[in-house]
Parts: structure tokens; sequence; C-alpha cells
């Protein structure tokens, strides 16, 4: 981001503006008229020269309230008398690095900020210079002034035919042909007129009315002039010709990247921290399995059995009830012994006879005539029985 600051000296007022050179085609980004020589009184140069120092300092102050620093000052003015004591009154108020500004310099500049005007060229720009009308043929892509005529404002905007004519005599003589008819400036009265004029005239037409164009197009113009590495800060001072101590602007953001990464580490090193504080110490692994133990199976004898023929009693297995020992295979009797209650013998239920009831087709969303409709065959009729279940 490159900051410039424009400064235009009318017949009237006092511009300034502030631009993004970088991104010229975003506009300005701050921009002030100062009301000067209104009411037809032309003031003095002297003061002329210092009222555009001090509404240079006024701008750079406003733009360092915004942490803007613009490094480049474009100063345009129609005023030769005005334009001999420029260096002075800006060397006064301790503002380096000025750049005067041609004003057809300005306008081509601000032309090509122009987004409308995009890939727009060759064009008919008209603007008023006093008390005539300058009419030019721009080649806006590169810069250039083919041809400008000048013409008696009262007799050239008398009438939207005359103006009609005037245009069609310059876009004859031109080749290539003028695509469009811009108003740089001009009067909002004559807005409708130069468009019926373009109309008739095969053109297109665009009304610029911005107050700080000359401003802007400056700024442009000392930003492309000044080369980025001897391009300083500029410093405000306190009152122009009134003198005092002069407060430097703060130097361009060079540590911004380094205090950004700093930052960015130290922010990882705690969330890292922070992890390892948060981690348990004895992390352990869970496991849904069982586990796996060994089981020996153990005999007991049950004393309570008689003996056998040879004085020993039965054995039964603790961990299998169902399962007798080695004397009950001996005597010949069955491993697994009826239970002492029987289970109740099952009952026989009738096969179940509820109707059967046919399933309900799905909703028809088209016919096809090809093939005919088919009906679901009757079902015969169910025997009388007493049904087993409800619902």
């Amino acid at each position: 981001m490159r900051e410039s600051l424009g400064i235009a000296l009318d017949s009237s007022s006092i511009s300034t503006a502030l631009v993004d050179a970088d991104t010229p085609l975003l506009g300005s980004i701050d921009e002030f008229r100062h009301p000067w020589g209104e009411g037809g009184s032309v003031p003095s140069a002297p003061s002329s020269a210092r009222a555009l120092a001090s509404a240079a300092d006024v701008a750079i102050e406003r733009a360092s309230r915004s942490h803007l620093h613009p490094t480049s000052v474009g100063v345009t003015c129609e005023r030769a008398d005005v334009r001999d004591l420029l260096p002075e009154s800006f060397s006064s108020s301790a503002i380096g690095n000025v750049e005067l500004v041609n004003s057809l310099d300005a306008r081509l500049a601000y032309l090509r900020s122009v987004d409308a005007l995009a890939g727009v060229s060759p064009i008919l720009a008209f603007w008023p210079d006093g008390s005539e009308t300058v009419i030019a043929a721009i080649d806006p892509i590169a810069g250039t002034i083919d041809s400008a005529h000048r013409y008696i404002s009262a007799e050239l905007l008398a009438n939207s035919a005359t103006f009609t004519a005037t245009l069609d005599t310059i876009v004859a003589e031109r080749d290539p042909v003028p695509k469009m008819l811009v108003a740089m400036g001009a009067p909002e009265q004559t807005r409708q007129m130069s468009a019926v004029a373009a109309e008739r005239s095969g053109l297109g037409f665009t009304f610029l009315g911005d107050r700080t164009q000359l401003a802007i197009g400056a700024a442009l113009v000392a930003a492309a002039r000044s080369t980025p590495t001897s391009a300083a800060p500029l410093a405000v001072g306190s009152g122009g010709a009134a003198g005092g101590a002069a407060a430097a602007i703060a130097g361009p953001r060079r540590w911004t990247p380094l205090i950004l990464f700093a930052t960015l580490l130290v922010l990882g090193g705690l969330l890292i921290g922070m992890l390892f504080t948060l981690a348990p110490d004895n992390a352990s692994t869970a496991t849904t399995d069982p586990p796996i133990t060994e089981n020996t199976p153990t005999a007991t004898v049950d004393k309570h059995q008689p003996a056998n023929e040879n004085g020993e009693h039965r054995t039964e297995n603790a961990d299998a009830p169902g399962l007798s020992g080695p004397a009950w295979g001996e005597s010949g009797e069955s491993p697994n012994p009826p239970p002492l209650f029987s289970p109740p013998p099952s009952e026989s239920l009738p096969p179940p006879c509820d109707p059967v009831v046919p399933g309900a087709p799905a909703g028809l969303r088209r016919s096809d005539p090809d093939i005919p409709p088919t009906s679901p065959a009757p079902t015969p009729d169910a025997e009388d029985c007493t049904p087993i279940r409800q619902g």
C-alpha cells in the first residue's frame, strides 16, 4: 500500500485527496475541499501558496490519525504566479518530496483510474477552463492526448444543436473514431444537453462530477514519479508559516511482519504446553475383552450319598453340576441324570386361521396404454373358525 497525497487549486477551491497508488480503481481514501476565492475574488499569490501548504498539513495530519502515512505529494495549480511560490511555501512547512504536476497529466491519470472507462479508447473529453471549454481527443490506455480544441463556453453550450454539430465535426476528423464523450467537472446543468448531443453523434456518455479529480490525478502522478526506495514518510508542521516544532510521522511499518511471527511463535508454544499439561500421566488402553483365566475343574465328594461296593463315595464336578464323576460311568448310569421336575407338556396350538388380507397397491402415477390394467385375483372364502389373534 503506497499512500500519496494530491492537492489542486482551482478558481474557487483547494482540494485534497489521499489515494492508494497500488489500487487506483478504488478511488480516494480521504478527500476534502476548502473554499478559496469564492464570489469572484482572486486571492493573492502568497496567500494562495500558504493556503496550499496549510491544506497539505491538515491532510497529512488527518491521514496520520488513521495510521496512514503518505510518501509523496502532488500539487497542481492553474495559476502560474502561485506555482512559483510553492517550493518556498512547502519548505517552510517541513514537507518534502513535493511534485508539481501539470493539469493535463493529472487529468490523464484520473481517467485511467475510472472503472467505467476501463478498456474504452479513444474518447472525447471536455472540461471547463475559465470562460472556455476544452474538448480533447484522448487515448486513456496509452495516456496521450491526440488533439485539443478550445471553445467559448457560452457559445458551445448555448443549445444541444450547436454542441452536436461541434462533436460531429471533431468525430469526422478522428481516425479511429472516438467511442465515448466524457464530461470532466462540467456544470450539472449541462449534463442533460451533453448526453443528448453524444447520443445524436453516436457516442456513449459518462459524466464525472467528482470535484477532486485534479487532486486524485496529481496524487497518482506524484506516486508514479517517486521511487518506493527513496520515498520517506512526510512530517506534519504545527502551523504552516506560523512555525513551531514539527512532529515526525512514525516510520514505515517494517517491523510488523517480524512482530506478527514472534507472536504466533509464542502462542504456538503456549498451546503445546497446555496440551502436555492437560494430558494424563499414566495413560492406559482400555479394553472390553474379559480377562482370560484358567479354570481347573475340581472334584468334590458327596458325603451324604451311600458308598459303593469299594466303600467310596460319589464324586461330582464342582464346575459342571450336571456331570457325574467316574463312579457314575462305572455303574453304567447316564452321565446326565433326569431332572427332578419335568417340564409341562407343550400345548398343541391349532394353525392360525386369520383371514388373508391382500396388500394394497401403490398409488398410480402414470398409465401405460399398451398394458391393460389388471385387478387382483379374488381370494377364496376363509373357513369359519375362531381367530386366535385379534387386531
